[in-house]
């Protein structure tokens, strides 16, 4: 029996680790608080040295010798290859979206681009930017393909891209996101795939344009 609760309770710590991450509230370059984290969390730091191993070894964090854990900033050539594997992906799962998803779900993703149009007014800019996460996030929810969503919470593929805000704006991301969901609305699951993969390959264009200035 302990054993099991162990388990649970190391799951429970990386777990909100890795929201914290994903949602920017342990930002890049900043170091770890142990003991910070074992107050907020109420647990000892074993729980909290397991989970910041786990992290190290899926690159969420970078480990420095006699200095601590860091959040680890990922490079442009990663930044190439995780948009690779979004496209990968989120094609297939708007695919499986148009294929299989209720109307209510459609009408979802339809939808939530709705309150926007161009320009977007700079207020309206981290309203913009949830919404894009909100909509990318359940292209993936609804395909409601098991492996898809392990790959999505072992990997952080999607959290990841975001690491340092919006690639490119809305007034190009805008009109893309519309390409897609009007193929979602109407249930043309190969259209929606293609204008997915456009999308997401648009901004790996950004970072591998860097990777040759260099």
């Amino acid at each position: 029996m302990p054993r099991v609760e162990n388990k649970a309770l190391r799951n429970y710590v990386y777990e909100h680790i890795r929201e914290l991450i994903d949602k920017g509230e342990l930002p890049i370059g900043e170091k770890i608080n142990k003991h910070d984290l074992a107050l907020k969390l109420g647990v000892s730091q074993t729980p909290i040295n397991d989970s910041l191993n786990q992290l190290v070894g899926e690159r969420f964090l970078e480990q420095r010798p006699r200095d601590g854990y860091y959040i680890r900033e990922f490079s442009v050539l990663e930044f190439c290859e995780l948009f690779e594997m979004r496209a990968a992906l989120e094609g297939i799962a708007v695919r499986l979206c148009c294929e299989n998803a209720s109307d209510e779900k459609l009408a979802v993703l339809v939808s939530a681009f709705d309150d926007f149009s161009l320009p977007v007014p700079e207020e309206q800019m981290v309203h913009y930017y949830e919404a894009d996460r909100k909509f990318h996030e359940n292209v993936v929810l609804f395909a409601a393909n098991s492996f898809i969503l392990d790959a999505l919470r072992t990997t952080g593929f999607q959290a990841r891209t975001y690491q340092k805000g919006l690639v490119r704006g809305p007034s190009i991301t805008l009109h893309e996101h519309r390409m897609v969901t009007e193929a979602i609305k109407v249930r043309d699951g190969e259209r929606a795939q293609q204008q997915m993969i456009w999308h997401l390959l648009g901004s790996r264009d950004v970072f591998k344009a860097r990777l040759l200035e260099k």
